[in-house]
């Protein structure tokens, strides 16, 4: 019996030296996180102007008139049409890319790097890039080789200016996923591959029975991370178009920026950074389940 006593205590004594060690990082996160967090939190029902020292604390009010302005809504659909379409594309180009670059190829450690290397680009560099483009080259060529759907600058289509920043962002950080679905190759047994071409599968055949489904932990990464940053993006809209024309590539985070800073609105524009978060929080838990349940079922 006293001998294990003596083992708890000792088992006791290491635990709690072992939570010593976390105070640190959980004092920087609480300062850093949580408290910003309550506190955006606080002002978010308040009609606090950005500036001003003096507000009043106003309940629900913004939420209210948050969930009844038809604008916001509006922002919400445009966003997750730009989020969807990112997320789908940018990882379908980057599993082909992948699966391209992991073939024995002589250079393959050069094309990986410059399909890489735009993904070191701020993202308003490359939103001021694509603007030039297709004000310029695209729309020129589009006349010169006489294709009408080119002919003139999509930016200004209500309709297509969302896609097309969509496609900037697309071409800015496929090659972020490339390199993740690239060490999930890395880690895919090659004997799989040996014994299906004894058995003479085609090279189709091999990417949908061995390929894909093992690539899953990868996808489950990438499909988040890119969901994630399309539904918090700023920057490239921001440059590409500020949100026109009309409003028809408005987003959230542009939303929140307008609402904070142009009309002075900053509770309201907080509140609106609330829903987002929350979005994003529920949107990952909701991937992380089915993703991870994926997962499972191919392992």
């Amino acid at each position: 019996m006293a001998y294990i006593l003596n083992l708890r205590k000792k088992r006791w004594k290491e635990s709690l030296q072992y939570s010593t060690l976390t105070i640190p990082a959980l004092v920087i996160y609480g300062l850093f996180v949580v408290l910003p967090l309550l506190g955006a939190v606080y002002y978010s029902m308040t009609n606090w102007n950005g500036l001003s020292t003096e507000f009043d604390f106003i309940g629900l009010d913004n939420y209210v008139y948050l969930f009844t302005e038809g604008y916001v809504w509006h922002t919400l659909g445009t966003t997750l049409k730009y989020t969807i379409s990112l997320t789908i594309i940018q990882n379908i180009l980057a599993i082909v890319l992948a699966v391209a670059l992991d073939q024995n190829i002589k250079t393959k450690n050069i094309l990986r790097t410059m399909i890489f290397i735009v993904c070191t680009m701020s993202p308003l560099i490359t939103g001021y890039v694509w603007s030039f483009i297709y004000s310029g080259p695209a729309m020129s060529m589009g006349k010169f080789f006489g294709i009408d759907a080119f002919a003139f600058n999509i930016l200004s289509s209500e309709q297509w200016a969302i896609y097309a920043a969509s496609f900037a962002s697309i071409w800015r950080m496929t090659g972020w996923s490339m390199i993740i679905y690239l060490a999930g190759l890395q880690l895919i047994p090659r004997e799989l591959y040996e014994a299906a071409d004894v058995d003479g599968v085609s090279a189709i055949k091999k990417f949908f029975h061995i390929t894909f489904p093992l690539l899953a932990p990868a996808i489950t990464v990438n499909v988040i991370l890119t969901f994630e940053r399309g539904l918090k993006d700023f920057d490239s809209i921001f440059a590409l178009t500020g949100g026109g024309p009309g409003d028809s590539t408005s987003i959230i985070a542009l939303s929140i920026y307008r609402e904070t800073f142009f009309f002075s609105r900053a509770g309201y524009g907080t509140a609106v950074g609330i829903i987002l978060f929350l979005l994003i929080v529920i949107s990952t838990i909701i991937q992380l389940s089915f993703l991870r349940k994926r997962e499972e079922d191919v392992i």
